[in-house]
C-alpha cells in the first residue's frame, strides 16, 4: 500500500509539473505575442519618423530658402532707403529708427558689408525732425513728365 501511496504521490507531483509547465507555455506565449505586436508598433513608429523627418528637411530647405529671399529683399530696402535718404540730405529720427530695425533684420540674416556703409553714411546725415519729407522717387517722377 505504501508503493502505491508513493506511486500515486509521483504521479500528482508529475501532473502538477505539466500543469506548471503548460501556465508557464501560455504565459510564454502570451509575452512573445505582446512583443511581437510591440514590434510591429516600432516599425510603424520608425516608418512615421521617417516620413516626419523627411517633411522636416523639406520644409527646413523651404526656411532657409525664404529666408535667402527675404534677406535679398532687405537688401534692396536698405538701399532704397539709402538712396531717398541721402537724396533728401538729412534724415527724421522717424526714417532713421525704420533704416536701423531693416539694418539689423538684414545682419541678423547674415547681410554682408555693404549695408554696413549704407548705415554709416545714412548715420552721417543730419537728423531734422522740423522737416516732412516727401518722397524723392515721385518728385522725380513729376519732374520728368
Amino acid at each position: 500500500m505504501q508503493n502505491s501511496v508513493k506511486l500515486f504521490h509521483i504521479l500528482w507531483r508529475l501532473q502538477a509539473a505539466d500543469a506548471d509547465r503548460k501556465a508557464n507555455r501560455a504565459k510564454s506565449d502570451e509575452r512573445m505575442a505582446r512583443i511581437e505586436a510591440n514590434t510591429a508598433k516600432l516599425a510603424d513608429h520608425d516608418l512615421e519618423l521617417a516620413t516626419l523627418t523627411d517633411i522636416m528637411e523639406k520644409l527646413k530647405e523651404g526656411i532657409d530658402t525664404n529666408g535667402e529671399g527675404f534677406k535679398v529683399i532687405m537688401r534692396y530696402m536698405l538701399q532704397r532707403y539709402h538712396a531717398e535718404y541721402m537724396i533728401q540730405g538729412y534724415i527724421t529720427s522717424h526714417q532713421l529708427t525704420e533704416f536701423l530695425e531693416a539694418y539689423e533684420i538684414y545682419k541678423a540674416k547674415g547681410g554682408n558689408g555693404t549695408a554696413k556703409g549704407w548705415k554709416e553714411e545714412v548715420c552721417a546725415l543730419p537728423v531734422r525732425d522740423d522737416l516732412h519729407p516727401g518722397n524723392p522717387y515721385l518728385e522725380m517722377l513729376t519732374k520728368e513728365k
